[in-house]
């Protein structure tokens, strides 16, 4: 869960008498539908606007309400290039506050309130991810009888309006169920609305990699891989995990 907590704070309004469900669609945007009882809400179009964790920055948010099986249901969109930099300061990893009004009704009416993480309903996980991060390859830059280095280049898009920082990353290369190298970095910048290529530097365990691989790589071939870990985006709210599983190929740079 906490690994789209970034993608998700961008439509958490839900007041504790709403109920909402939320699908990434792509990598631009974020639907999300929002439920209550059929007698707070008429049928028709709807015009408002969200904010979260008090927030002065808002979204506005548009859309059709309409009735069924004793609810009303507001299916909306929320761009992520809308997303407020301010939303992202204010980000708590234990949960948010809310705040969704309408606007331009015959008379005012809003929802607020406070949710925790875990009451955050997603459809879509690991497929969702892998709009926004993909391991391009991984290729040894040394490869010696008694040492060898690697590398790995992921790709990890941005889809917001404002930078984010990776605080710090831990992986482990797998190969054949064999654990070959490691490594970590500090400090990498994810710039705005753009895909962000990042090079992780891998410490290879001569050893292990050569009794898992040895034969394809001194044959030239490559070596189905996997990279397991971990990057830490850093918020002023706290910060937030994002698992890595991704598989691959090793390759021999030279």
């Amino acid at each position: 869960m906490a690994a789209l907590a970034l993608l998700l704070f961008a439509v958490q309004a839900a007041a504790g008498s709403l109920g909402f469900s939320l699908k990434v669609e792509g990598q631009t945007e974020l639907r999300v539908t929002l439920s209550g009882p059929a007698a707070e809400l008429p049928p028709g179009a709807f015009r408002g606007a969200i904010a979260i964790n008090g927030s002065a920055a808002e979204v506005p948010v548009a859309g059709t309400v309409t009735h069924a099986a004793g609810l009303w249901q507001l299916p909306v969109v929320v761009r992520y290039a809308d997303v407020p930099a301010d939303w992202a300061d204010r980000f708590r990893a234990d949960g948010f506050t809310y705040r969704l009004r309408v606007s331009g009704g015959p008379a005012p009416k809003e929802w607020t309130g406070t949710r925790s993480w875990k009451d955050v309903e997603i459809e879509g996980g690991k497929e969702t991810l892998a709009d926004f991060l993909t391991l391009d390859d991984v290729s040894l830059t040394q490869m010696s009888l008694l040492s060898s280095e690697a590398e790995a280049r992921l790709s990890m898009r941005n889809p917001f309006s404002f930078p984010l920082k990776i605080a710090s990353s831990q992986y482990t290369l797998v190969a054949n169920g064999r654990d070959v190298g490691s490594g970590e970095t500090q400090g990498m910048l994810l710039h705005a609305a753009q895909k962000n290529v990042l090079t992780l530097p891998i410490e290879v365990d001569h050893g292990e990699l050569i009794s898992a691989a040895g034969k394809a790589l001194v044959a030239g071939g490559e070596v189905a891989v996997k990279l397991r870990g971990r990057l830490v985006i850093r918020l002023k709210g706290g910060d937030v995990v994002v698992p890595l599983g991704l598989t691959g190929n090793l390759s021999d740079a030279s």
